[in-house]
């Protein structure tokens, strides 16, 4: 027996060398680099200007994109993954050159020095179109054995100021609208010249007239004359190549370089472009189908507020597709009015395709008509999506929680969007006492439930109109209805039943409000003996799980930029006030015991939210740093927040090295700490830097990582004898944050749906009376029992912020 193990472990020790032998063989990255030839191994880019550059990493990114040969993709930066796969099955691909192959394999990249001299020509281009017009690019090539490394050296010089912008029209009215709009222009004095800016410029002219009714009013009218201060000139952007050696002479001494830019604008051959038109006709589609029987004779045919609507089946009121289109027949063709129809339109969430197209009426002499046709696909009304999470922790075992939604997108032919949600979730604990296996140990610790509906009118449903309030702004109200029981096995059980009227609407494209005049929650409870012992010996817990009712208002403001700065930093910011108390304690006091039955308490406080977040982008990361605070102030007879209304941190979309609800204030005397832990003011501070791994199946799925360490807790905001430490005491702040750290993976399918796994482990206990808290020495990845103790797992949709 003892022979034939050692054998068989001679024959797997063989295999190993064998396998290995041939994975190293393979692993010769130019095993198939013919002789004479290079393996591409490095670009690298040497950036150098005559002073500081703002954003030097954004324009390394930018001259990186215009290197036309790239090299074989390298796995985590050194392992050339898919070149290795070619390696290791190369007879079959370097027997047919011409065939393709997977994109999960590369043949290996051969050094072209034509390819890098068109690069530098790439690059030389590009800088002169951001205003480096004395810009220098070089290229040297090291041969190491068969690899070659490219290197671009780049001098920008400094880029050109604008200095002075003039008009020039052959057309006296067209001109005076533009002169008019030039106090909006983008050419300021002392900005550096780009051609983007130039084109953005461009751009913008084209708009003034197209909002004017100049509906054939197009980039051709419009060209640039770049002028230096000595005035050499440069016709266009695009032969700024050819024209900027002409004057760089003459300014090489200037600190300040400057450019003159002269608009020119010109009427196009065939004389169209200064007629201006107005809107004749208006036909709306709104469940088209195709051309061909968009006219047929049996539709139903309604007509409204000057707009004829065609339907095939009637299925939503014209009057709400009437206060979505911003074009009325009479009225000058405007291009913003044209934009912000299609964008009303696509917000209603009902269509799956929205298009507005016009056509040229000739029947009116003497009349420039525009026919606007509006043809809306509608998508599928209802739909429905889940979600879950799960979670272990040192005080349960396995934590897990499952929701669905369901909605309706066209709730009584109005365009209203009615959704119905329902969650729930258990925790299981272990008694290693009980039973005789794992199965058999767990037991239940706690059950969450919640149903909740709402009604969105995309309108703003209220007896009088804010002047600041115009359908541009999308406004819309909001009815929400709810409840949600939590059940602590043999604790408590607490029922909240919430309902608010809120409206919501958009300031501008980065700007959005919310503002709720009233929302009311009843809290109910069932309170087990043995819980109602820890109660009576903590006036801060019988405070937080007492019977309440909740009436109040609420308003909160967001700002994102993120749509305005796509694939660029971007920042979040969401600021929120909300009162309760004020009206039912006026109420009470004109009336006595006014409000529900004597046994509830109606809570007052006031709370202060923030939400702070910074989006750092690369070319294949992102930086992410969230900060939160909280801060609740109880008033009049209340002495904490209420229980649905405190604050907690923990979980996987928040310090996720502890579970939800157990880091915070913890009651010395009662022993209550396993029960949720919670408090009126919460400050938290999240870094996270996430990164591209993988990319299958054409990019459709993407698995990427991440590191991340968060940092926070929660206080009381009064002294209470039961919490001695558990108050806010800026003296105690660094004592009492708590830091965690973890990795994850993210799996992201086809770049909207994210199945998050994180796992987490504290550095930091404010527990810990040791070391300040401080625990990174006894972090130990490799022993199993402590891995058992401190790593916490989340499964979760979406990013964590």
């Amino acid at each position: 027996m003892i022979e034939k193990r050692a054998l068989n472990l001679k024959v797997l020790l063989l295999c190993c060398c064998c396998t290995l032998a041939i994975w190293l063989q393979s692993c010769n990255t130019t095993k198939h680099v013919p002789n004479g030839a290079h393996l591409l191994r490095k670009n690298s880019l040497k950036i150098k200007s005559d002073r500081t550059i703002t954003n030097k990493g954004v324009l390394e990114d930018q001259l990186n994109v215009l290197v036309i040969q790239k090299t074989n993709t390298y796995w985590s930066g050194w392992f050339p993954l898919k070149l290795w796969k070619y390696n290791w099955r190369s007879e079959k691909y370097i027997r047919n050159q011409q065939s393709e192959i997977p994109n999960s394999i590369e043949r290996p990249v051969l050094y072209d020095s034509l390819l890098q001299k068109r690069s530098v020509a790439n690059m030389q281009y590009f800088l002169i179109n951001q205003g480096y017009f004395k810009a220098r690019v070089t290229d040297t090539v090291r041969y190491t054995d068969k690899r070659a490394y490219a290197q671009y050296k780049i001098v920008t010089g400094v880029n050109y100021l604008i200095d002075r912008v003039s008009v020039d029209a052959d057309d006296s009215t067209v001109g005076n609208i533009i002169k008019a709009g030039m106090k909006y222009t983008l050419l300021q004095k002392e900005v550096p010249y780009t051609k983007p800016l130039i084109d953005e410029e461009r751009s913008r002219i084209i708009n003034l007239m197209q909002n004017n009714g100049y509906f054939k009013f197009s980039q051709e009218n419009v060209s640039f004359e770049l002028d230096t201060v000595n005035k050499e000139s440069l016709r266009d952007a695009d032969g700024l190549f050819e024209s900027a050696i002409n004057f760089i002479t003459l300014q090489k001494k200037q600190k300040k370089l400057s450019v003159d830019i002269k608009v020119i604008i010109s009427d196009t051959f065939d004389n169209q472009s200064y007629l201006k038109y107005k809107i004749g006709k208006m036909v709306v589609l709104p469940d088209f189908i195709d051309r061909s029987v968009s006219f047929d004779s049996s539709m139903i045919i309604k007509d409204y507020d000057g707009i004829q609507f065609r339907y095939h089946k009637y299925f939503i009121k014209e009057a709400v597709l009437s206060k979505q289109i911003f074009l009325r027949p009479g009225e000058s063709y405007s291009r913003s009015n044209h934009e912000f129809t299609i964008t009303k339109l696509n917000e209603l969430g009902i269509f799956q395709m929205v298009n507005v197209y016009f056509v040229i009426d000739t029947s009116v002499k003497g009349e420039h008509l525009l026919d606007c046709y509006i043809a809306l696909s509608p998508s599928k009304r209802l739909d429905a999506t889940g979600s879950l999470e799960i979670a272990n922790a040192q005080t349960y075992i396995l934590g897990n929680s499952i929701g669905a939604v369901y909605r309706d997108k066209n709730f009584f032919k109005g365009a209203n969007l009615f959704s119905l949600s329902a969650t729930g979730g258990v925790e299981m604990g272990s008694n290693d006492s009980v039973g005789n296996n794992f199965i058999e140990h767990l037991f239940l610790q706690s059950t969450n439930f919640s149903l909740n509906s709402s009604l969105l009118f995309p309108k703003f449903l209220s007896p009088f109109k804010p002047k600041w309030i115009d359908k541009r702004n999308l406004p819309r109200t909001q009815l929400l209805l709810g409840v949600n029981v939590l059940n602590r096995i043999d604790l408590f059980r607490l029922t909240n039943i919430s309902s608010s009227f809120a409206y919501n609407w958009r300031r501008t494209k980065t700007q959005t409000w919310d503002f709720s005049p009233v929302f009311a929650n009843i809290l109910l409870r069932q309170i087990s003996p043995a819980f109602q012992l820890r109660l009576d010996s903590s006036e801060v817990l019988r405070n937080t799980y007492r019977r309440t009712f909740i009436q109040g208002e609420n308003i909160s403001f967001t700002f994102s930029d993120q749509e305005k700065k796509q694939n660029k930093n971007f920042n979040y910011l969401r600021i929120g006030l909300e009162e309760a108390g004020l009206i039912m304690a006026g109420l009470n006091s004109i009336q006595k015991n006014f409000g529900p039955r004597q046994d509830f308490i109606f809570d007052q406080y006031f709370k202060f939210d923030l939400d702070a977040r910074r989006y750092f982008n690369a070319r294949h990361s992102l930086m992410a740093i969230r900060f939160l605070a909280g801060v609740g102030s109880p008033y009049g007879d209340s002495k904490t927040l209420p229980y649905i209304k405190q604050y907690f941190v923990g979980g996987p979309f928040s310090i996720r090295g502890w579970r939800p609800r157990t880091l915070g204030p913890k009651n010395v005397k009662s022993g209550a700490n396993n029960i949720d832990i919670t408090g009126d003011i919460k400050l938290e501070l999240s870094t996270e830097y996430r990164f591209d791994m993988i990319q299958l199946f054409s990019g459709t799925l993407n698995l990427n990582g991440a590191l991340f360490a968060d940092a926070g807790n929660t206080w009381l905001a009064k002294k209470s004898s039961d919490f001695p430490t558990g108050h806010f005491d800026i003296s105690r702040l660094g004592h009492d944050i708590a830091v965690s750290t973890g990795a994850g993976l993210r799996v992201i399918v086809a770049g909207f749906f994210t199945v998050r796994l994180d796992a987490a482990f504290p550095i930091k206990n404010p527990y810990n009376p040791v070391n300040n808290g401080w625990q990174i020495q006894q972090v130990d990845l490799s022993n199993k029992t402590w891995r058992s103790n401190n790593v916490i797992v989340h499964l979760a949709i979406g990013m964590p912020f």
